[in-house]
């Protein structure tokens, strides 16, 4: 499904949002949920949903692309 990111939600917690991110990249692969998660974040006119999605690239870059930068 396109932009699909498993249920994926600001109003979670970061804790929640990271696991479900985790099972998406094992579904899926890191690419395809950075692409969507990014576009989320830059279609979204909401200042939450672009800090926490934001904030969730940055985790999961850190997390599975640590050599990155």
């Amino acid at each position: 499904v396109s932009g699909h990111l498993y249920g994926w939600s600001k109003s979670l917690s970061a804790v929640k949002r990271r696991a479900l991110l985790e099972k998406a990249i094992r579904k899926s692969d890191y690419a395809t949920i950075i692409r969507r998660l990014n576009q989320l974040r830059n279609v979204t006119k909401d200042q939450a949903t672009k800090k926490a999605a934001s904030s969730d690239m940055a985790y999961l870059k850190k997390k599975f692309r640590p050599d990155a930068d």
